[in-house]
């Protein structure tokens, strides 16, 4: 994982905690949050009232057991993590009994990447502030390039009805997922919505990416597919 973490791009503050068992006593140190997330972004909403909104503004509704690691040693595991896809923050409990009131939210630092469940989960900063940094899912790391996903929600607001033939109209988040191809010296691409220009990602390699991608019936608007691609891309003269 420290590989992982390499190419990550610019320093960041070291916090002040010590390696070990995770307790109590370094649940309330400075690498938690004390939790104020859901007064900032619950765009009017009551997340607790799962029937006033439908989907989740969490990538995953339940918390689920975890680790975190800094500087590619493990800090904490099984404890209970959940990312919070509105307000890009990772949600920590202690277990998965612990009362979700309780929950805090970890400091955001390239230093420190999360693992719930399978998936990894790594901080980038933004031109080195953590600010408007953000939260990355590892889909593949490779030799020459990484794939990752940036979980983004569309929030559309909830509708009154306007008549007696129209019904009320709950808030809704709806999952907006946007893809990166990452170089190893942090160079970020993002796969635009349309294939064609997904192709386009792949540079000098476009022309031999869709030959390759339409041989073997592939959809590139597909997760799946476009993982299978740039695993493809990433045997040919990839991008340093």
């Amino acid at each position: 994982m420290k590989k992982l973490l390499l190419l990550l791009i610019i320093a960041i503050s070291t916090l002040q905690v010590t390696y070990g068992q995770f307790n109590a006593k370094k649940f309330t140190s400075d690498l938690f949050i004390l939790d104020e997330y859901i007064k900032r972004q619950n765009k009017g909403i009551n997340f607790k009232d799962t029937k006033s909104y439908t989907g989740t503004p969490y990538n995953n509704a339940n918390y689920l057991l975890g680790s975190i690691y800094k500087e590619g040693k493990l800090l904490a595991e099984n404890i209970a993590l959940r990312y919070n896809a509105i307000a890009d923050e990772m949600e920590v409990k202690e277990s998965l009994t612990t009362d979700d009131e309780d929950a805090k939210v970890l400091t955001k630092s390239q230093d420190i990447f999360v693992k719930i469940g399978l998936d990894i989960y790594v901080f980038v900063p933004y031109q080195g502030g953590v600010e408007e940094g953000g939260y990355f899912q590892v889909m593949y790391e490779g030799t020459q390039v990484d794939f990752y996903k940036k979980h983004i929600k569309d929030f559309d607001e909830a509708k009154k009805a306007t008549s007696t033939l129209t019904r009320d109209i709950p808030a809704s988040f709806t999952d907006e997922p946007v893809y990166y191809l990452v170089t190893k010296t942090g160079k970020f691409y993002q796969f635009p919505k349309s294939r064609n220009k997904k192709l386009k990602v792949f540079g000098e390699k476009e022309k031999e990416m869709k030959k390759w991608v339409k041989a073997n019936q592939l959809d590139i608007n597909l997760e799946k597919d476009l993982l299978r691609a740039v695993k493809h891309f990433e045997t040919l003269d990839a991008p340093k």
